[in-house]
């Protein structure tokens, strides 16, 4: 069952994380915002997919450097990244996404 959840928070990250990164302007944090509200509505329903896209960019713009940010555009990203996004996937899937 673990498994299948990291698997579905990567669902729902993955498509989030071609989006232009760097000093996160306006734009940018709409785009990483509205790819991930796409891809976890049918999952989550809007409500929620809503709250838990706005967890991750929030988290991410107060939690990663803006290197970190950056990195986020490459298509293999270090070990250490992969772990932070699924920490702050995972936490805002448990205040979010779960709640029914």
């Amino acid at each position: 069952m673990q498994r299948f959840q990291r698997l579905v928070l990567w669902a729902l990250l993955l498509p989030c994380l071609t989006a232009k990164a760097g000093e996160w302007p306006p734009e940018v944090k709409n785009t990483f915002r509205q790819s991930c509200i796409d891809s976890a509505s049918k999952p989550l329903g809007k409500q929620r997919a809503l709250l838990y896209c706005d967890c991750t960019v929030q988290r991410i713009a107060r939690d990663f450097s803006t290197a970190e940010i950056a990195e986020l555009e490459k298509p293999q990203l270090p070990e250490g990244l992969v772990k932070r996004l699924q920490q702050v996937s995972q936490q805002c899937l448990g205040e979010f996404g779960a709640q029914r």
